[in-house]
């Protein structure tokens, strides 16, 4: 369902001011050859002729500044302003950047994430990763960051500055152990504070072995404040202490997603960002919409109108023409 606002707009409005100044010309130039031509019609015409003479005149010179006014308005591109109601599975990214949400980004920096199975090291690649997350969401949204291995770490609150948040992103280092349940326990609740749509995206090999260790609690915790948790593995099953499971299920119970890094080379990265970055706010935005208003443009309809009163002005330009 589309509503319209009014009045029209244009994408290029100097058009149509040139076509008003154009008009204002030729208004100007007619004015000053309108006394000869009366003078001409009072001696070269019957007097029954003159009335209908006249009506003629001001059709072919009202023509005349259709003509350029349809013409400057076409060039200028005019909408008219719309709102529309659109599915949020549907939203594309330029619709879903009219809303903003805030997200978490929780970065597992525990020694295992040295190892090499993703090159340079799995910390590196979540490192490449949440940068290009960072790029990805909309100018809007509120990311925060937390470090974690043992406890927490790094903690950066909820901005739009994303250089400060990329300076802390590149600046992380490794620690002992790994307390994955202790992070979203921070991260839920500095969050849950904020309006609007929230949620948190864990880029980790997955092992949780110290502090908080109920990650079914922590989910069920999330879940209920309707906070989704998106889970990237960045790690391979089998290699050293890498375990998927754990993240898919606490983006089961949740709601979010489970995505899985199976290559490090930074085009299939940024592939793959700009998926779970639209699938994040998507994911946000539906704790608490059904469908989202979207600012549109109506193109269409003053195209045809405009088209319409050119044609006809040059028909009519023609007819009475003299």
């Amino acid at each position: 369902m589309v509503n319209w606002d009014f009045p029209l707009r244009f994408e290029s409005p100097a058009y149509g001011l040139l076509g008003m100044v154009l008009g204002g010309v030729f208004i100007l130039f007619f004015s000053l050859s309108y006394r000869n031509l009366r003078i001409a019609e009072k001696r070269l015409e019957l007097a029954k002729w003159r009335i209908t003479r006249k009506v003629i005149r001001i059709i072919n010179v009202g023509m005349k500044m259709g003509v350029i006014l349809s013409l400057t308005f076409l060039l200028a591109t005019p909408y008219f302003p719309a709102t529309m109601k659109v599915p949020i599975e549907e939203a594309t990214e330029e619709q879903m950047e009219q809303y903003s949400v805030t997200m978490m980004m929780l970065m597992d920096v525990s020694n295992s994430m040295k190892a090499s199975d993703l090159k340079p090291s799995r910390l590196e690649v979540s490192k490449s990763m949440a940068e290009l997350l960072v790029d990805k969401m909309g100018k809007k949204d509120l990311i925060g960051f937390i470090s974690f291995a043992g406890e927490v770490f790094d903690t950066m609150l909820p901005t739009t500055n994303t250089t400060a948040l990329k300076n802390l992103i590149n600046n992380q280092t490794y620690h002992p152990s790994t307390a994955i349940g202790t992070a979203l326990e921070a991260a839920i609740g500095t969050i849950d504070t904020y309006e609007g749509g929230k949620t948190l995206v864990l880029f980790s090999d997955g092992k949780n072995n110290w502090g908080e260790k109920n990650l079914t609690s922590v989910s069920e915790d999330a879940a209920y404040r309707k906070i989704p948790i998106f889970t990237v593995f960045v790690g391979t099953y089998g290699i050293g202490e890498a375990d998927p499971l754990s993240l898919r299920e606490m983006s089961n119970k949740t709601g979010g997603k489970f995505y899985e890094v199976r290559n490090e080379e930074i085009e299939s990265l940024a592939t793959e960002v700009s998926k779970i970055s639209k699938e994040v706010k998507a994911g946000a935005l539906k704790t608490i919409y059904n469908e989202l208003t979207v600012e549109t443009k109506n193109y269409e309809t003053p195209t045809i109108v405009f088209s319409a009163v050119l044609v006809a002005a040059l028909f009519l330009t023609w007819f009475t023409g003299v």
